[in-house]
C-alpha cells in the first residue's frame, strides 16, 4: 500500500497528505501500480468530460478535459516531452543533448511540441463519437503507463549523475516489471475489448520504435524520455480511436 501511495503522490497531483518514510527500492517496486495510477488518472479525467458535457459543447468539454490532465498530472509528462524535442531536435552530440534536456528552460522546439500535443488532443478527442470518447480517456493514460516500463527494465540509464529516471530505469524488477504489465493488460483488455487490445498492440511497437532511436542518438533513457513516452502513447491512442477505420 505505500508503494502505491507514493506512486501516486509522485505521478498525480491528487492531494494525498500522508508522510511516507521511502527509500530509493520503494520507488521501483511502485511500478507495479503504474497502470492503476493510470486507471486513477483516466477515470479523474473521464468524470472531469462527463461533468462538462452536462454544461458546454462537445468540444469545449474536450478543452477542459485536455487541461484537466495538465492539471492532475502537474504536467510532469508534458514537461519530460518538451525536454526531449528540444534536446533531440537540436542535432547535437549525446552530450549536449542531455545538458539541452536537463536545462529547465523550455525552447523553441520543446514549446511547439507542447503546443502540437495538447491541440493534436483537443483535435482528435474532438473526432470520436460521444460514447467512444469515454473509453479513449480512459484508456489512454493506462496503456501509456504500462507500457513506460519497456523503457525502465533492462534499459541503461543515460546520464552519469542521479536524477529522476534514475529511480526506475535498469533498476525495475522483473517481478515488478511483469505484474504491471498483467494488470495493465488485464484492465486494457475488460475496458477496451478487442479494440483495447488492438490499440496496446499498436502502441507496444511504437514504444519499441522509439526506445530504439532515443537509445541510439542517448546511449540509454532518462526521466525526461519516460515522461515523452507517456504523452506521445495518448495522442497516439486518441489518433487511432478517431481513426475511420477503427
Amino acid at each position: 500500500m505505500k508503494n502505491f501511495i507514493l506512486i501516486l503522490q509522485f505521478m498525480t497531483r491528487i492531494p494525498i497528505n500522508i508522510n511516507l518514510k521511502v527509500e530509493r527500492e520503494n520507488f521501483q517496486k511502485g511500478v507495479a501500480f503504474f497502470p492503476l495510477v493510470g486507471l486513477i488518472v483516466g477515470i479523474f479525467e473521464a468524470a472531469i468530460f462527463y461533468i462538462g458535457s452536462r454544461v458546454f459543447p462537445f468540444n469545449i468539454s474536450i478543452f477542459i478535459t485536455v487541461i484537466s490532465h495538465v492539471v492532475i498530472t502537474g504536467a510532469i509528462h508534458i514537461d519530460g516531452l518538451g525536454d526531449t524535442i528540444d534536446g533531440i531536435f537540436s542535432g547535437r552530440s549525446k552530450e549536449k543533448i542531455l545538458e539541452i534536456m536537463k536545462d529547465s528552460r523550455v525552447g523553441t522546439f520543446g514549446a511547439l511540441g507542447i503546443i502540437f500535443l495538447i491541440v493534436g488532443k483537443i483535435i482528435t478527442l474532438s473526432s470520436i463519437n460521444h460514447i467512444e470518447v469515454y473509453k479513449g480517456i480512459i484508456l489512454a493514460p493506462i496503456i501509456s503507463r504500462t507500457l513506460i516500463t519497456l523503457l525502465m527494465y533492462k534499459r541503461k540509464y543515460a546520464r552519469e549523475k542521479e536524477g529522476m529516471g534514475d529511480l526506475f530505469i535498469g533498476v525495475l524488477e522483473k517481478k515488478n516489471f511483469v505484474i504491471a504489465l498483467l494488470t495493465g493488460i488485464t484492465l486494457i483488455s475488460i475496458i477496451g475489448r478487442i479494440k483495447g487490445v488492438i490499440l496496446l498492440i499498436i502502441c507496444f511497437f511504437f514504444t519499441i520504435l522509439f526506445r530504439n532511436y532515443i537509445e541510439k542518438r542517448i546511449g540509454g533513457v532518462t526521466g525526461d524520455i519516460l515522461g515523452a513516452s507517456v504523452e506521445l502513447n495518448e495522442l497516439l491512442v486518441f489518433l487511432i480511436y478517431s481513426c475511420y477505420l477503427f
